[in-house]
């Protein structure tokens, strides 16, 4: 297997050098962190979900003109890139008082803001990424006074975008953080969005309970499981019962999974149905949820041995074990 240059690797992603000149693969990874990276953990299949909503995201900002570096999703973790060069800072957008924000001003989380805040941080782990002023950034050349217009500009149409999509499904979108970068065309240089939107970039309540569903809740590290594949019992049998005359070919079960949320867990899809439901006359619906269902045929020596393979696939792709259930059955 070839080796890929690794060109960077943050909290939640790694990047390596792209196919093709001009282009990066942005891999996804499992780690989370908060508080400033005082808190790290793993969680399983995060980084899977994650790469699934930027794209969504992506390229619906792309469709209504925000450009972004976004070019297509490669599998389930990776996407292709656009090559940019990054300015050092995060931009960050806040609608509602919460986190850093209620404790340098000492208002009450949940309260609305009178108009939507841009505010600028220095990448920077070393010194935490301090918050900086515009002068600070066009004297320290990190951006140009254009710039920084065309970035503010560009977060409040993201922010547009982002609180009408989730408030669609009963989520209010608190305050989110997205990077900018340039893509030089001769001798111009045009702003475009990269990084990533994702809940990891997010901070996200529940509209009505004002439950928080991002990682200010911080989930502990989850129980790594494993699974291992084997099988057992006699040779394989043909669907009349005799011995199969062809012994490298077991014959095939058809296999059913049934994937669907955990109780507790946020259904968004759920909602944005059971909403819909409302709107046309259905008022009585409640509790929905949205769930997928998987067949294919397998080639088992029996039905025990069939069903623990499939179990062991769900837990190793099918499902993300950490929030998704699943049901089994073969036949």
């Amino acid at each position: 297997m070839t080796r890929r240059k690794k060109i960077y690797e943050g909290k939640a992603k790694i990047l390596y050098e792209g196919p093709e000149p001009g282009t990066l693969v942005q891999y996804f990874k499992d780690d989370t962190t908060a508080f400033d990276a005082q808190k790290k953990a793993v969680l399983e299949g995060k980084g899977v979900i994650n790469n699934r909503i930027s794209e969504h995201i992506m390229i619906k900002l792309n469709g209504i003109g925000v450009q972004n570096h976004f070019i297509r999703r490669l599998n389930l973790r990776e996407q292709l890139i656009r090559e940019v060069e990054i300015i050092p800072l995060e931009v960050v957008c806040r609608n509602v008082a919460a986190g850093s924000l209620s404790t340098r001003f000492g208002l009450p989380e949940g309260q609305a803001l009178p108009r939507s805040i841009i505010e600028f941080y220095l990448k920077d782990d070393k010194l935490h990424d301090p918050m900086v002023a515009e002068e600070h950034i066009t004297a320290f050349n990190w951006a140009s006074t254009q710039e920084i217009d065309d970035m503010m500009a560009l977060t409040l149409r993201v922010n547009d975008y982002l609180t009408g999509m989730f408030g669609a499904v009963g989520i209010t979108l608190i305050d989110f953080k997205v990077e900018y970068g340039r893509v030089w065309e001769n001798d111009f240089a045009r702003i475009i969005l990269a990084d990533e939107i994702s809940p990891d970039s997010c901070r996200l309540w529940d509209s009505t309970t004002n439950e928080k569903l991002d990682k200010d809740r911080f989930p502990p590290r989850p129980r790594q499981r494993h699974r291992e594949l084997h099988r057992s019992g006699p040779p394989p049998r043909d669907h009349e019962g005799n011995a199969d005359r062809h012994p490298g070919r077991p014959p095939l079960v058809k296999a059913t999974v049934q994937v669907f949320l955990k109780p507790g867990v946020l259904d968004v899809q759920g909602k944005a149905v059971e909403q819909a439901l409302h709107g046309l006359g259905w008022g009585g619906v409640s509790q929905v949820r949205v769930g997928r269902t998987i067949e294919f045929d397998l080639a088992a020596g029996d039905a025990a041995a069939a069903e623990a393979e499939v179990k062991a696939m769900c837990d190793k792709l099918l499902a993300n074990t950490v929030i998704e259930s699943y049901r089994v059955e073969v036949a």
